[in-house]
């Protein structure tokens, strides 16, 4: 048989698609885990929304989307949701590279997000080089630490009395809402919809995935609960030798005080020397609430969700900016059909942020790509002009964009795609 295109794909179909994606991703194929995955990839997937490319009966590509919302920053340093589209489980087999499958996967799944009106294309990118050609260009790093309580000296003004555990049913109750409220407190966030709750917890017979196999404790505010966090020892602790170590899998907070009072708590913790944090802020604000803050120390980051600009007025006007002003901005995009192609008038004042089309001669000539970095704060156009396709066509546009872009707090993601 020749290669074949395969969309959409049969929910049938999914045991050797799901195979392929995990080979190219150095996943295990054997045993109870991958077929569990083959399952948990049923209740979520898409027919419509899920490409391949098979040959002689073996999958050797594949490639899914979701419908999915991010927060963008909004008024009084809130979040707004924008509808997106989130491109995953992208993969080509190591045999059938430079044939033109990605290509032409990527190509079909964006046009069908255009045709939906999606303003947004986003995606987790295994490796930096491959998508920056299909337009999309990193967005909201992350960070890592290893949080040291018996060094901190303790977290001003926490009242850890607010914290109580508890159990699967409980977390699994509680989690969803709280995440939503929390969510909105910063730009960057992907949403959770309810079968990502399932999945996680273990819903229609599977078990809860290992992370969720955590102990979780909530926050209970002045209205109800508003925090929650998890956590899992990675290291138990030795009478005569170093303490525990535990990984935190979770931490959500809706307020201030949820925020403070969880640090407490993980601070207070008994036995324990080393906290592990994954996907956390690159400006986590715990530091200055520590009479240490190196107990804080980052271990890593890294660029997480990547954007690429679809529907620039859509998502232009969906956010609000740092400071009242007009900029006309002349936006060039050299990937597949153009999508974000155009010249475009941007307005933010006291009525809210608009942005049209327009013919008067632009203030700023800049690449998508380096629209899609700025765009939520997570980058600064100083930043990403360095790669010289950022140009000043009226004297000091590029420090009044700069401005209008800004945030008061990095984004940040907490949720994988």
């Amino acid at each position: 048989m020749p290669l074949e295109l395969v969309h959409p794909v049969d929910t049938e179909d999914l045991e050797g698609w799901s195979r392929q994606l995990m080979m190219t991703l150095m996943g295990d194929v054997h045993g109870e885990e991958f077929t569990d995955g083959v399952e948990r990839r049923r209740w979520v997937l898409e027919p419509a929304r899920t490409w391949g490319a098979r040959e002689r009966g073996h999958w050797v590509g594949t490639l899914a989307t979701f419908g999915r919302t991010i927060t963008v920053p909004g008024p009084d340093g809130t979040a707004v949701e924008l509808a997106a589209d989130a491109l995953t489980g992208v993969s080509v087999a190591a045999t059938h590279r430079r044939r033109g499958l990605l290509t032409t996967m990527i190509t079909q799944s964006l046009q069908a997000a255009a045709d939906r009106g999606d303003a947004l294309s986003m995606l987790v990118a295994a490796e930096w080089p491959i998508y920056g050609r299909f337009g999309y260009a990193p967005a909201v790093d992350a960070a890592g630490y290893t949080f040291r309580p018996r060094r901190s000296g303790g977290v001003a003004g926490a009242d850890t009395h607010c914290i109580r555990p508890v159990d699967l049913d409980e977390a699994r109750a509680l989690a969803p809402a709280i995440f939503d409220s929390a969510r909105r407190r910063r730009a960057g966030q992907v949403q959770r919809l309810p079968r990502w709750w399932d999945q996680q917890f273990g819903r229609e017979g599977a078990a809860p995935l290992p992370s969720m196999r955590a102990s979780w404790f909530v926050h209970d505010g002045p209205d109800g609960p508003d925090g929650m966090l998890a956590w899992r020892r990675n290291r138990d602790f030795d009478l005569y030798g170093p303490l525990a170590a535990v990984d935190l899998h979770e931490f959500f907070a809706a307020g201030p005080e949820a925020y403070r009072d969880q640090w407490g708590y993980l601070a207070a913790m008994d036995v324990v020397e080393e906290i592990n944090i994954h996907q956390a802020a690159l400006d986590e604000q715990v530091r200055f609430l520590l009479a240490d803050g190196r107990a804080l120390e980052t271990t890593s980051t890294f660029d997480f969700v990547w954007l690429r600009m679809l529907d620039v007025p859509a998502a232009l006007s969906a956010r609000t900016y740092g400071v009242s002003d007009s900029i006309v901005l002349d936006v060039v995009d050299t990937a597949g059909p153009g999508y974000a192609q155009g010249r475009y008038v941007l307005v933010s004042d006291d009525t809210g942020s608009h942005c049209t089309r327009t013919d008067v001669p632009a203030d700023l000539r800049l690449d998508q790509r380096d629209l899609a970095s700025i765009y939520l704060g997570g980058h600064r156009l100083r930043e990403v002009a360095v790669a010289g396709r950022v140009e000043e066509l009226t004297p000091g546009s590029l420090d009044r964009a700069s401005a209008m872009f800004a945030t008061a707090l990095l984004p940040v993601n907490q949720t994988g795609f």
